[in-house]
C-alpha cells in the first residue's frame, strides 16, 4: 500500500476522471558427467548482467554513467524475459522432459533464473539508492517519496502526462495492458482501477530547480502516494506501480500463402497482446492486489516479481548532467591518416587495406565511402546487406542517391531483425521506390552479415571494393559498441563478396569459397577444422595458440573441440563478453583455457578468431558468435585479415590489450563465477578501451600491403 500522506498542509489535488472501459578449488575432469562440462547459457547471461551492475556500483565511475549502467541492467533484463524466458517457458509447457546442455530441465532453469533475477534486482535497488545519493550530492534529485517540502503537489500535478484510468469490479480481469508503459494499480472494496501513463517518457517530469538542485519526479510513485486524494469518493485499500513483460517472439511461416511482410506486420501487432511472462510491482511487500493481478494475467507466483525499486529505469538516462565530470568525456572518433589527405577513397583502398576500429575510428568513413560511390562515374554496381540501422540512416540515403544516379543497387534488408522489423520494412519500401533492387527474404534464415560491395570500372575492367564488418551499419551504435571493419580491394575477397550477393539474390547457398567463411555453408566446419588443426600442430611441434573474441560462446561442438585442443597443450585465450558455456581451468579438460570478459564504457561487440596454424597465423573477423543460431539459422560472414601488419596489430594490440586489461576485466572461474582482474604488484594499469581511444589519435595503422596500383585490375565474375 502507498505510504500515507504527510501531515503537513498540502495543496488540493484534482481527483482523476474515471472512464469505464473494457571461490572453489578447480575440479578434475575425471568423473565429470557430460552435463557438467557446460555452464547453462541463461545463467551465464545473468552473470554478465551482474557484471554490468558492478559498473553501476563502482563509486569510481562518474555518477551519471553509474545511472546509465543501472538502466542498462533493467533494459537488458526486460529483453531477456521477452525472449529467453518466454522461449524456455514454451519449452517447459511443450516438453517437460527436455534437458539443456548442462542437464537441467526447462522448469529447473526457470526456477534458477527467478532466484538469480531476484538477487540481481535486490542488489540493483541497493546500488540505485547509492547512485541517487551521489546525484543529490552533485545537485540532481530524483524524488520518489513525496513529502510536501520536497515536491509540492501543485508542482507535480500541473506537469502530469496523459493518463488513462480504467475501473473494474472484482474479479473482472483488467483490460489489455501494454508492456511498453507503466501502470498503477489501485484497490478499493469490491473494485479496482488501473491507471496507465500513456507517454512512457513522460513518467519522469522536471520540477522547478530549488536551492540550486535540479529536481525530477517519478509520476507513477506520486500517483501511488496520492491515490486517496485522486479518488476522494472511494476507500483506497492499497496501491502500487507495476509493469508487465510480454513474449516478444514473432512466429512466421515461410511457406504460408501470406507474404512474410504481411505476417510480420500482423505479428508485431500481436506483440501487444502476447502472453505475459513477467509481472513486476514496485512495492515494499507482496500484497493481495499483486497476487490478484498476477492471477488475472494468467501468471503463477513464479512470474511475479516485487521490489521497492522504480520500474522502467530507461527514462532516468535522459537526465542531463548539470556540470562536467559527471559523465565520461564525449568520444571523438578519429579519421585514420590515409583519409586525412585529399585523395580518392578508391585510390586509398586500392593501395592498402584499411582497418577501422569503432568507436575510436569514425564510422563516417564508411558513410563517405558509400557516398563517394554514389557520385563516382566509374561505379556501376553497389551491393549491401542491412540488419539494423538508425531511423534516418545516411547509409540508406547513399544507396538511394546511387540508384537515382543510374547505378545498379542491390540490397538485402533483414525484415526479421527482432525489434527492428517495422523500421526495416519501411527501409525496404523506401529503397524499392528509389529504384533499389531489394532481394526477397530467405525464409527461415536471417541475413546477419555486414557486407558492402562496390564494383568500379577502371581501365576497361571491373574492380571490386569491399567493406566487411563485425557490427551493424548503424551510425548511433557505432559510437557505443566496439567493432571492426575492413575496407579492401583484395581481388579474392571482392570476387567472393560478389558471389555471396549473387547467391542471396538467387536464394541459394554460395559455393566454391576459398577466402570467406560463410554460415550456414562452411563457417562452422572450418572453425572446427581450425581448432582441431591447432591441436594437431601442437602434438607435432609443441607450438599452438588460439585467441578468440566474441559476444557469446555456446556451440557444444566448438566447446568440445576447444577442450580437446586444451588437452593437447594448446594455449587458448578467450575474450567472451557475455554468455560462456565453456568451463575453463579444469585439470584434464580445460586447464589451458582462460576466459576474460571486459565490461566498460562501450559494449564489446567485435568478433575476432586467431589461430597460430603452424606458423601461418590465420585470422578472421566476423559478424558471427560461436553459437548454434549463428552457424545454422543465419547468413554470417567471417573474412580474413591478410595484411601482416594489420594482423599483428589485431593480435598484439586489440586482443592483447583486452587480455591484459586489469581495470575493467573479469575472469571466469571453474565454478562459473567471475572475479575482477586486478593488477599484480608493480604491474602497469591497463584499461583497454581508454588505451584504444588514446591510440586512435595517433597514426598507428598507416600500414600498407604491397602497392597494388601497379598491378592490372582483373575482371570480376559474376556480374550479379
Amino acid at each position: 500500500m502507498a505510504k500515507k500522506s504527510s501531515s503537513m498542509a498540502r495543496s488540493k489535488i484534482v481527483p482523476l476522471k474515471v472512464d469505464a472501459a473494457p571461490a572453489v578449488t578447480a575440479p578434475q575432469a575425471v568423473g565429470l558427467k557430460a552435463a557438467e562440462r557446460f555452464f547453462n547459457r541463461d545463467l551465464s547471461w545473468l552473470a554478465f548482467n551482474d557484471r554490468v551492475l558492478s559498473e553501476a556500483a563502482d563509486a569510481t565511475v562518474p555518477a551519471f554513467e553509474r545511472l546509465r549502467f543501472a538502466t542498462i541492467v533493467s533494459s537488458n533484463l526486460d529483453e531477456f524475459f521477452m525472449t529467453r524466458v518466454a522461449e524456455i517457458g514454451k519449452i517447459a509447457r511443450r516438453s517437460a522432459g527436455h534437458r539443456f546442455l548442462d542437464g537441467m530441465t526447462a522448469r529447473q532453469v526457470l526456477a534458477q533464473i527467478r532466484e538469480h533475477a531476484l538477487r540481481q534486482k535486490s542488489r540493483q535497488a541497493e546500488v540505485l539508492r547509492d547512485i541517487l545519493a551521489a546525484l543529490r550530492a552533485e545537485g540532481v534529485e530524483i524524488i520518489s517519496e513525496f513529502l510536501e517540502e520536497r515536491a509540492p503537489d501543485t508542482e507535480v500535478q500541473e506537469r502530469l502526462p496523459k493518463l488513462r484510468v480504467i475501473l473494474r469490479r472484482y474479479p473482472e480481469p483488467p483490460p489489455a495492458l501494454a508492456s511498453a508503459r507503466l501502470h498503477v494499480f489501485v484497490r478499493f472494496p469490491r473494485e479496482y482501477a488501473v491507471i496507465t501513463i500513456e507517454d512512457r517518457e513522460g513518467r519522469l517530469i522536471s520540477l522547478p530547480t530549488k536551492d540550486g538542485v535540479k529536481r525530477y519526479a517519478l509520476v507513477e510513485r506520486w500517483i501511488a502516494d496520492r491515490a486517496e486524494d485522486l479518488f476522494p469518493d472511494r476507500e483506497v485499500i492499497e496501491t502500487f506501480p507495476f509493469k508487465i513483460i510480454r513474449d516478444a517472439d514473432l512466429r512466421w511461416r515461410p511457406d504460408d500463402e501470406e507474404t512474410l511482410e504481411d505476417q510480420i506486420l500482423e505479428a508485431v501487432n500481436r506483440r501487444v497482446h502476447a502472453k505475459v511472462v513477467r509481472l513486476e510491482v514496485d512495492s515494499p511487500a507482496y500484497s493481495e492486489g499483486a497476487l490478484f493481478l498476477a492471477t488475472a494475467l494468467g501468471l503463477d507466483s513464479s512470474s511475479l516479481y516485487r521490489f521497492d525499486l522504480p520500474l522502467d529505469m530507461r527514462t532516468l538516462a535522459r537526465i542531463d548532467a548539470p556540470k562536467p565530470g559527471l559523465r565520461y568525456p564525449p568520444i571523438e572518433p578519429q579519421v585514420p591518416a590515409p583519409f586525412r589527405k585529399p585523395s580518392s577513397a578508391f585510390e586509398i583502398v586500392r593501395r592498402k587495406d584499411i582497418l577501422l576500429h569503432h568507436p575510436y575510428d569514425a564510422f563516417d568513413i564508411v558513410v563517405k565511402f558509400l557516398e563517394a560511390a554514389s557520385l563516382d562515374a566509374g561505379v556501376k554496381r553497389i551491393y549491401h546487406t542491412l540488419y539494423r540501422t538508425s531511423l534516418d540512416s545516411p547509409i540508406m540515403a547513399a544507396l538511394k542517391a546511387a540508384a537515382a544516379a543510374g547505378k545498379k543497387v542491390t540490397a538485402y534488408i533483414e525484415i526479421k531483425a527482432r525489434f527492428d522489423e517495422l523500421n526495416n520494412l519501411r527501409w525496404a519500401e523506401e529503397l524499392r521506390k528509389a529504384g533499389v533492387k531489394v532481394v526477397p527474404h530467405l525464409g527461415r534464415y536471417k541475413v546477419h552479415s555486414k557486407v558492402t560491395s562496390i564494383v568500379r570500372e577502371e581501365d576497361g575492367v571491373e574492380r571490386a571494393y569491399t567493406h566487411l564488418g563485425t557490427g551493424n551499419y548503424h551510425p548511433v551504435t557505432a559510437r557505443q559498441y566496439t567493432d571492426l571493419g575492413l575496407l579492401t580491394a583484395d581481388e579474392g575477397i571482392g570476387r567472393e563478396g560478389l558471389a555471396y550477393f549473387e547467391a542471396l539474390a538467387k536464394g541459394r547457398r554460395p559455393e566454391g569459397l576459398k577466402e570467406l567463411l560463410i554460415a550456414p555453408v562452411n563457417l562452422h566446419d572450418e572453425m572446427i577444422h581450425l581448432i582441431r588443426e591447432e591441436a594437431k600442430f601442437f602434438r607435432e611441434t609443441g607450438k599452438g595458440h588460439i585467441i578468440a573474441k566474441m559476444n557469446s560462446l555456446q556451440d557444444p561442438e566448438i566447446v568440445e573441440a576447444l577442450y580437446d585442443a586444451s588437452n593437447a597443450g594448446v594455449k587458448i585465450e578467450l575474450l567472451v563478453r557475455g554468455i560462456c558455456c565453456l568451463r575453463p581451468g579444469i585439470a584434464g579438460m580445460s586447464e589451458n583455457i582462460r576466459v576474460v570478459s571486459v565490461v566498460d564504457r562501450f559494449l564489446e561487440h567485435s568478433r575476432i578468431y586467431y589461430f597460430r596454424a603452424g606458423g601461418a597465423r590465420k585470422m578472421y573477423l566476423s559478424s558471427a558468435d560461436w553459437m548454434p543460431r549463428n552457424f545454422y539459422s543465419r547468413y554470417e560472414v567471417a573474412f580474413p585479415v591478410k595484411d601482416l601488419q594489420l594482423k599483428r596489430y589485431v593480435r598484439d594490440t586489440i586482443l592483447g590489450k583486452g587480455l591484459t586489461d586489469n581495470q575493467k576485466a573479469w575472469q571466469l572461474k571453474p565454478d562459473g563465477s567471475y572475479a575482477r582482474v586486478t593488477p599484480g604488484p608493480g604491474a602497469a594499469l591497463v584499461r583497454s578501451q581508454t588505451f584504444f581511444e588514446a591510440l586512435a589519435r595517433s597514426d598507428y595503422r598507416d600500414t600498407a600491403l604491397a602497392d597494388r596500383t601497379k598491378a592490372p585490375a582483373a575482371p570480376l565474375v559474376p556480374k550479379a
